[in-house]
């Protein structure tokens, strides 16, 4: 078992290798691929058209990245080129789609066939206000990333983070799992706020891979990985109940601090993993139920030693 000395530039390289990895050029493709098929085919509006555009849209991105070689540095800056070229292009495709609908013949309003044009200009605006986050994050970790690629750490190191943290992508966590998950920045009516603000953050969920003292947390998709000594994943949850809703909590680790949710069974495990000295939480199966009694559901809850979240 690698220390936490050792995983820590393990740790690192893994997340810019993983960054790089998964920015692609998917947007950018499908786009220019719908501004070629706007321009070129139907000059009239019709159902299937729409249909067909739409699909290509949303579609594109989705599975031209999965057809595509990992990507590296060059794709990585290309990609971030790419962000006012795509709000462009995508500024175009709605120009000339609005134009193939039928003139509005209102006789009492002249000027509306000229201002219908200008909305054009609002999917542009939206897709630069929401994208501008990520792409702000991008220039800014660049650099970072390609001095962290430029010295790679052993390739044994990063072999052993990936078998730790990949079963823990994708699925959320059973109790049985010897991992937990988190979700930062819950919707909700008190902080509905915060989804105005341009947050270079990603949201969702995240995943706890324990592993004796220290462990890694990451979003599902394996994005932002970082390593995390025992005590060092603070959290503090509003009255977490067995079987209630997610509870609202505090998270914070390393340089990271947000507002989340998390359920009872990831709480505790958390929090034993905090403060016990095995790998894990132990887990006990439930205890029989005598004759006449209902079968108790799941298993038996284990206690979680008291953590100061004080410490550092």
């Amino acid at each position: 078992m690698l220390t936490f000395e050792e995983a820590v530039p393990a740790t690192d390289y893994l997340r810019s290798r993983t960054e790089v990895q998964q920015m692609h050029l998917g947007g950018l493709l499908t786009l220019l691929i719908g501004a070629a098929c706007s321009y070129a085919f139907p000059r009239k509006a019709s159902v299937p058209w729409f249909l067909f555009l739409l699909l290509l849209l949303v579609l594109g991105p989705l599975v031209l990245p999965r057809l595509m070689p990992k990507g590296n540095l060059i794709t990585y800056r290309i990609a971030l080129l790419a962000y006012p070229i795509e709000g462009l292009l995508l500024g175009f495709i709605t120009y000339m789609e609005l134009w193939k609908v039928m003139p509005l013949d209102l006789p009492m309003l002249p000027t509306i066939n000229a201002v219908f044009p200008w909305f054009s200009v609002l999917p542009p605006l939206f897709y630069y206000v929401n994208q501008f986050p990520g792409f702000k994050r991008g220039i800014q970790r660049q650099n970072l990333h390609a001095e962290q690629l430029a010295k790679p750490a052993a390739e044994d190191h990063v072999r052993q983070l990936e078998e730790l943290l990949n079963p823990a992508l994708g699925r959320s966590p059973s109790y049985e799992d010897p991992w937990a998950e988190f979700i930062t920045v819950p919707a909700g009516l008190k902080n509905w706020k915060l989804y105005l603000q341009l947050d270079a953050e990603i949201h969702g969920d995240w995943r706890v891979a324990f592993n004796g003292p220290w462990a890694l947390v990451a979003f599902r998709d394996g994005m932002r990985v970082e390593a995390v000594q025992r005590g060092q994943l603070k959290i503090v949850a509003d009255d977490p109940q067995p079987g209630k809703r997610k509870a609202l909590c505090l998270l914070r680790w390393n340089a990271n601090f947000f507002e989340g949710r998390i359920t009872h069974d990831n709480f505790l495990k958390i929090l034993a993993w905090n403060s016990q000295k095995g790998d894990a939480p132990e887990r006990k199966p439930p205890p029989k139920a005598d004759p006449g009694e209902p079968e108790s559901e799941g298993f038996e809850e284990f206690e979680a030693l008291p953590v100061d979240l004080d410490e550092a």
